[in-house]
């Protein structure tokens, strides 16, 4: 007997890094394909970039894995069928049974590493002053995190700060406060880097996106609008590169191109004019 049975995996809630929103995706399909030689488990990405994936099982009645359990595995985002593990039956005499648990994060949290040469182009429009009011680790909720939050009025133009593409928008939010109750109300614009990062802009204005998931991006686009959205304490942009990971996030610094020439990071409380 032969059979082939498709799942997708709907409304997963996948950290995406942010830190004041979840991402809702449904990229995933899982196949599970019965033959005389076992029982396969294949995973389809139909996303816009790799994705991890993770699985374990519940319950494994008389059958036996290939690999070592949960299996961990990057699914590239080109719609082919991978396969995640196969199940033999042990005992041929006696009934078999599974139920197993599946999660996925964005990115390849295996072996991306950033390219820490890179030089960013300030997330912002040109002739624009922007002060960074909150740097790495800072005290108000950037606790453990190298974000950078540039001090912008309303509306101020948004620039991709490196090419890549749009993973995740939203923008249909118009409320926002002081408090961290109000993560989850942010907009924002995820992008995917060519290296496996992923750049985060968050607090964007209702409606303040002019891209959609699976645009491709070009260092130095407009994107989207500044704005005061979720967790905020004024009119600012969130700007975060992270490495994705499973369960947490992994935030990096990244250097600027601050003139023709200079190249370097950026220190709080000193104000910047992109160019």
């Amino acid at each position: 007997m032969h059979f082939k049975n498709f799942i997708t995996l709907c409304c997963l809630f996948i950290g995406i890094n942010l830190s004041t929103a979840q991402l809702q995706i449904d990229w995933i399909e899982v196949i599970e394909d019965q033959s005389a030689k076992g029982i396969h488990l294949y995973a389809i990405n139909n996303g816009h970039c790799p994705v991890t994936v993770s699985m374990g099982f519940d319950k494994l009645t008389n059958l036996k894995a290939d690999a070592k359990l949960p299996v961990l595995k990057v699914i590239p985002n080109d719609g082919e069928e991978y396969l995640i593990v196969t199940l033999t039956q042990k005992d041929k005499r006696k009934d078999t049974g599974y139920s197993y648990k599946f999660n996925y994060a964005i990115g390849n949290t295996i072996n991306t590493v950033h390219d820490e040469n890179h030089a960013y182009l300030l997330p912002y429009e040109k002739g624009i002053k922007g002060t960074v009011g909150q740097g790495y680790h800072g005290k108000f909720s950037h606790h453990n995190m190298k974000a950078l939050d540039f001090n912008l009025k309303e509306g101020t133009g948004v620039l991709a700060a490196r090419a890549g593409i749009v993973i995740a928008v939203k923008e249909d939010s118009n409320s926002g406060c002081k408090s961290r109750k109000c993560k989850s109300l942010a907009n924002y614009i995820l992008v995917y880097h060519e290296d496996g990062s992923f750049a985060s802009y968050v607090h964007l204005k209702k409606n303040g996106s002019e891209v959609k998931a699976g645009d491709l991006v070009k260092a130095g686009q407009l994107i989207g609008y500044s704005g005061n959205t979720g967790w905020s304490s004024g009119p600012h942009l969130h700007f975060e590169v992270y490495i994705p990971e499973m369960t947490r996030r992994h935030s990096v610094e990244t250097k600027f191109q601050i003139s023709e020439t200079e190249v370097d990071y950026l220190k709080e409380k000193k104000t910047y004019t992109s160019r």
